[in-house]
């Protein structure tokens, strides 16, 4: 007896229904669709996924079935080699459809061996690009000005009613998922139907406010668009953000527009350096700064003490722990936890990095990866930045109402040393009877010695001839020879 024909749409980064290439792929097939997510249990025991990930995803692939009307979109655990010889053996696979996945090494290799299987099977599978990435790309030349032909060119509208009609039930159900078991937190959930009003409700009413709140560690919380998760996990494109920026009556100045405009360009640059050069998850992109980070030995109290908000430094510890709870920070906060740990810590890079995955609910491997190695001052093309923990705190926080937010023990500091509470004169604390509680007395590290020590020894290597070397080799590979992008 023949086995039954379908084609499989294999949704990983792209959690959506509207401008999905993809999906629009399979339908024209016209054959029976299978649509399934797969939580691989290989994948998500990698140190970069967390539940907090898994969280975000399961609300996404409920939500596709709430616009739907129907249980069509399947979430199941298993190995994707195992779900597709299972399917092999049950259907005629008249094709797989997926997007690339410009993910972590181990998605890569996963991809790698899925495409031999297919190719020994005789089984097409169809991917087509992760907006704005091109796979295989050699020079940049003409990247940005492929990006905004792209970005303007109309979105393919989607037959909702094709849908309904050729997704199938779930042929596994004994592989189904189950929903994350997480007590209430903050974090900030998935799925197309919130992040459409997210989305409006930024352009619509808080860019007004994003110029003035985009640094702040408190303030961006509202200011900025909160996007970013979304766009990780696919609820929404890149095109679908930009053209409904374009098309809106938006608010408040043309700068505000231009600058989130802006960032949605820079996604795609990042994610198109790291599609380029996945080496960027594993090494440090200038190999001249490979013998820098060597000289780092890992210190378990240090990485502990900035893991749990425990360093001394209060924007550093305000910030971990608010990123811990609720899985967001600002870019700048971002930036300064970062230099923080590789420069004024002295730690290697690569545990850092790899810990702060897991908890950014955003995680985007793409830019992730990329910015945590330039904010070490490893790319020797970027300017060296090792931040000022204590001018960021009095800049962007100068009254310490997210620090006391998220370090209590700090209640008690009056505001002229809530920055620096290590230099209240102990008499005041007697006499005005303050307590710090447990919070540590001074910074774990000398700030001073520390930021001098990293600044003397990035420079010295970005000056060096190995460095020099890579540098061009990087401008190359990875900007416009005509015009070199920021």
């Amino acid at each position: 007896m023949a086995k039954p024909a379908i084609s499989i749409l294999w949704l990983k980064r792209d959690l959506r229904w509207q401008d999905h290439a993809a999906l629009q792929s399979a339908l024209q097939a016209g054959l029976p669709l299978l649509a399934i997510y797969l939580k691989e249990p290989t994948q998500w025991n990698q140190i970069q996924y967390s539940d907090r990930h898994w969280q975000f995803v399961w609300d996404s692939v409920a939500a596709m079935n709430e616009v739907l009307g129907q249980q069509k979109v399947h979430a199941l655990s298993c190995e994707a080699l195992e779900f597709f010889e299972a399917c092999e053996q049950r259907f005629e696979i008249k094709g797989i459809y997926s997007h690339q996945e410009v993910g972590i090494q181990w998605t890569f290799d996963r991809d790698l061996a899925l495409a031999e299987w297919c190719k020994k099977r005789n089984i097409s599978w169809h991917e087509f690009p992760t907006f704005g990435v091109a796979r295989g790309l050699r020079q940049r030349k003409y990247w940005l000005k492929n990006w905004y032909t792209n970005i303007h060119a109309p979105i393919e509208p989607l037959n909702m009613e094709l849908c309904r009609t050729l997704l199938t039930t779930n042929p596994f159900p004994h592989w189904s998922a189950q929903a994350p078991e997480l007590a209430q937190n903050l974090y900030q959930r998935g799925g197309i139907i919130r992040a459409h009003k997210v989305l409006d409700s930024f352009l619509l009413d808080r860019i007004t406010v994003y110029a003035r709140s985009i640094s702040k560690p408190r303030e961006s919380r509202r200011g900025c668009s909160r996007v970013s998760p979304h766009l990780a996990w696919g609820n929404l494109s890149v095109r679908q953000v930009f053209q409904h920026s374009r098309d809106l009556e938006v608010p408040g100045s043309k700068r505000n527009l231009k600058a989130f405009q802006d960032r949605l360009r820079w996604q795609s640059h990042f994610m198109q350096k790291f599609e380029s050069e996945i080496e960027y998850e594993q090494v440090p992109i200038n190999r001249g700064f490979i013998a820098v980070d060597a000289t780092k030995k890992m210190d378990e109290e240090k990485f502990t003490a900035w893991k749990m908000g425990r360093t001394g430094v209060p924007l550093v510890d305000a910030c971990m722990r608010c990123l811990d709870a609720t899985g967001y920070l600002n870019f700048r906060m971002r930036a300064m936890v970062v230099s923080f740990y590789s420069q004024y810590l002295w730690l290697p890079w690569k545990p850092g990095a790899d810990y702060l995955a897991s908890l950014f609910t955003d995680f985007e491997p793409g830019i992730h990866y990329p910015q945590f190695q330039m904010q070490s001052g490893y790319t020797g093309v970027n300017t060296i930045r090792i931040y000022n923990p204590i001018k960021q705190s009095q800049d962007h926080d100068p009254k310490g109402i997210f620090l006391k937010e998220w370090i209590p023990e700090l209640a008690q500091v009056p505001e002229e040393y809530i920055h620096e509470p290590w230099n209240i004169p102990p008499l005041q604390l007697a006499m005005e009877n303050i307590s710090l509680g447990d919070y540590p007395a001074v910074p774990i590290v000398d700030l001073s010695r520390a930021r001098k020590h990293a600044s003397d020894t990035l420079y010295a290597t970005k000056k060096s001839k190995s460095a020099g070397v890579e540098s061009k080799r990087i401008l190359a590979k990875h900007t416009n020879p005509g015009r070199r992008e920021r």
